[in-house]
């Protein structure tokens, strides 16, 4: 099990919001799955995955928060998990700014991958598309011609 953050009443904490929390793996293998895209969920928003909580209570395994920062659709729970912190600190633009960079991280690289996959695919897709033009020239001639 991965050690809880120490967190105490009026911190603000950045945290998973409960589907998104590490479930199957220990949180910094899940953590590391922010390397790419989304972590794994592509289309979903930073805001739907990381909430931001300011602490009212700590339990052994849970807190209570008074004031939060979640997606506008997101079920709130009166309990929350101690196991889905990342990080704690003193005010909610802190927090803020690290998620922000935590989510910016794998999109960065994952559109630095993107872009260089494509500039070394663009030479051979032009081939490919131009050979199944032709393709398409000699089965439909009525359109196009004389087959090639």
């Amino acid at each position: 099990m991965t050690k809880l953050i120490d967190i105490k009443p009026g911190q603000w904490v950045l945290a998973f919001y409960e589907p998104y929390g590490p479930m199957f793996k220990a949180m910094p293998e899940h953590l590391e799955m922010f390397a790419h895209r989304g972590g794994g969920w592509d289309s979903h928003r930073k805001t739907e995955m990381f909430h931001i909580h300011r602490v009212s209570s700590v339990k052994p395994k849970t807190y209570l928060s008074d004031e939060r920062i979640d997606h506008p659709y997101a079920y709130q729970k009166e309990r929350l998990w101690r196991s889905h912190v990342i990080s704690a600190g003193p005010s909610k633009e802190t927090m803020i700014t690290l998620r922000d960079k935590l989510f910016a991280v794998g999109v960065e690289t994952s559109d630095l991958i993107e872009a260089e996959m494509y500039r070394r695919i663009e030479k051979f897709a032009a081939r490919k598309r131009a050979a199944a033009e032709r393709k398409i020239h000699r089965l439909l001639p009525h359109f196009f011609g004389v087959a090639q």
